[in-house]
């Protein structure tokens, strides 16, 4: 069976933190001489570098809506060659120039961490980016609300208040399960569709009347994470 690995390229910053995120059997990240490398036991049905190369773009997408999502400040990873690693120990490095697949992907809750001198600990529950990503395997609301809450817009903030509302029923239920108060949520509303008060950030063109006080950006976000996060818990 070919043993597949794939480099992963970003900052150091980012890349560095990976290998405590990932920590199951079935999804790992390992470093080896300042380079990380993604594991998956996905690959391990894969005969070629090229199908390698595609489900890794899979799961390093969904991998960077979750990762976004926990650390405000992530950049994201992409993926930087296949490499093979020979039944004699010897390996092969298979390089590409960059594409734009996208696709989502699972993972599992077993926990091992791999270090680059071999040790490997384990821990006694999920990360919470691995919690999350478990989440999205079985439910696709919260997938797309990853998707979206990274994207760190208006508009998206927005689609991600739409669709916990259409996930629980209503925007009833979200005040009423103090997920946001209902002063926070109109103003929010108000705030994203106004183009007098957001310009062409705006959800709508129309010059629909912004609040009293506009909401700022960062405050936005800050509501819409809240309620993603008491949605994640109700959905545990």
């Amino acid at each position: 069976m070919p043993n597949w690995l794939v480099r992963l390229k970003g900052e150091k910053f980012d890349l560095e933190d990976f290998p405590s995120l990932l920590r199951s059997p079935e999804l790992n990240v390992i470093e080896e001489n300042g380079s990380y490398y993604l594991k998956s036991s996905d690959f391990d049905s894969l005969s070629s570098a090229d199908e390698v190369r595609e489900r890794a773009i899979a799961i390093i997408d969904m991998l960077n809506d979750a990762v976004k999502f926990q650390i405000h400040n992530f950049r994201g990873v992409s993926e930087d060659g296949v490499t093979i690693i020979e039944e004699d120990g010897g390996r092969r490095h298979y390089a590409y120039l960059k594409g734009s697949i996208t696709a989502r992907s699972k993972t599992s809750s077993n926990l091992t961490v791999t270090t680059s001198n071999g040790k490997q600990q384990i821990a006694s529950r999920p990360s919470k980016v691995e919690s999350w990503l478990n989440l999205s395997k079985s439910d696709k609301a919260v997938a797309d609300a990853l998707h979206f809450f990274r994207e760190n817009t208006w508009i998206s903030l927005y689609k991600v208040y739409e669709i916990i509302r259409d996930d629980v029923g209503k925007e009833d239920v979200i005040i009423r399960n103090g997920w946001v108060t209902k002063k926070g949520l109109k103003r929010f509303k108000q705030t994203a569709q106004s183009r007098a008060a957001l310009g062409d950030a705006a959800r709508h063109a129309s010059n629909k009347p912004p609040p009293a006080q506009p909401m700022p950006f960062h405050e936005a976000e800050s509501l819409i994470r809240g309620a993603l996060l008491s949605w994640f818990h109700s959905k545990a």
